[in-house]
């Protein structure tokens, strides 16, 4: 395939294919986070991947040549019955598996994850205060998840093994931001070799004014004061700090990566943040997502579904940035075109041109 963009012909790679798969096993999670994209959506959230679509996942995925599959999505992993079952498979096929967790079922899995040989295990950590983090983290306790890290340290110390690969993953907000200058420490404490910190995506305008870091001096110092100290860390422990700013270049993760989305169903999104519909607050604009998908692989495999044409030129659009940048352009609080990802003032559709994920403000879990 080839596509025209003014006077240039660029044309696509014949052998192209996803290089990771994001799979979604579940939307369902014991945990009611209070900055969780679940709480605004109008979809299901108690659906679960069959055993017949995360088989034909895998046979589509050897076919493509994926290298790399993500355990991850809009639910928690570990409330999938099958999990443990899937991740085996997985690494039985050679896939590097990447499992994020909130932690909450930790302590009973982390002898599998370790014995199955998971490279890389992330783990939601959003305070390092017990109270707060039960606050955050509704219906969580952070005893329980420094637990199930410390029997993950243990046993990988006791059998010899590197893996997994632990990585701390922390939503900054103003009631946590004070907890920062402490992650390190307790990232060391735990055996985690890499600590990242993401701003939280505000899911109304008063929680953006109440909880965004964005909006909060004190909180964008404490961002300051880290990113300053990072470089001192870097023998020890890694920790990634976001932007607190729309940024001029815009890198989109997913495909930046060669990466897509599998939801419970088996339909093909482009990333996380397009997989289901629901809504946000940036800058106190209300934004409605519709879910884009592509194909589903009950229809297509899912390297044709990624060849398809629509799914190429949306790829392209995104990988070269040829769209606005809504975020910070001076007229964003009056056009209607930014109040959804259907379509943008260049002619995009659907449209990537708001994401803050784009401008680094937001890490996905890849």
């Amino acid at each position: 395939m080839w596509i025209k963009d003014g006077e240039w012909i660029v044309e696509l790679s014949r052998d192209t294919h996803p290089r990771e798969v994001m799979v979604e096993l579940t939307t369902a999670c014991n945990y009611n986070c209070i900055f969780c994209f679940r709480r605004v959506t109008d979809e299901p959230l108690n659906a679960f991947m069959s055993k017949e679509v995360f088989s034909k996942l895998i046979k589509d995925s050897i076919e493509a040549h994926v290298t790399k599959l993500s355990f991850t999505g809009w639910g928690e992993v570990f409330v999938h019955p099958n999990a443990l079952e899937f991740i085996k498979k997985s690494k039985e096929e050679g896939f590097r598996v990447l499992v994020s967790t909130n932690g909450s079922l930790l302590p009973e899995t982390a002898e599998n994850l370790v014995k199955l040989g998971v490279d890389e295990l992330h783990v939601s950590v959003d305070s390092l205060r017990s109270e707060l983090y039960s606050m955050l983290r509704v219906g969580g306790k952070l005893s329980n998840v420094t637990k199930g890290l410390l029997e993950v340290y243990r046993l990988k110390r006791e059998l010899g093994v590197r893996k997994p690969d632990v990585t701390l993953q922390m939503t900054l907000n103003r009631v946590n931001a004070s907890d920062l200058p402490k992650l390190p420490e307790y990232a060391l404490r735990v055996g985690a070799s890499r600590a990242v910190v993401s701003l939280m995506i505000p899911l109304t305008p008063g929680m953006e004014k109440s909880l965004s870091c964005l909006a909060s001096k004190e909180c964008l110092q404490e961002i300051k004061v880290m990113r300053d100290e990072v470089e001192k860390l870097a023998p020890y422990i890694t920790v990634v700090m976001p932007n607190t700013f729309a940024a001029a270049e815009r890198r989109c993760p997913f495909i930046s990566r060669g990466a897509t989305y599998v939801r419970w169903d088996g339909s093909v999104a482009p990333c996380i943040y397009y997989a289901h519909s629901w809504r946000h607050s940036f800058e106190g604009i209300m934004r409605e997502i519709k879910a884009i998908t592509f194909g589903n692989i009950h229809d297509k495999s899912l390297l044709d579904i990624w060849r398809d044409d629509d799914y190429v030129a949306f790829r392209f659009r995104t990988y070269f940035f040829r769209m606005p940048s809504c975020l910070d352009c001076p007229v964003r609080n009056y056009c209607s075109l930014t109040l959804s990802n259907e379509m943008d003032c260049w002619g995009n559709s659907p449209t990537c041109s708001f994401c803050p994920f784009s401008h680094d403000i937001v890490r996905c879990p890849l």
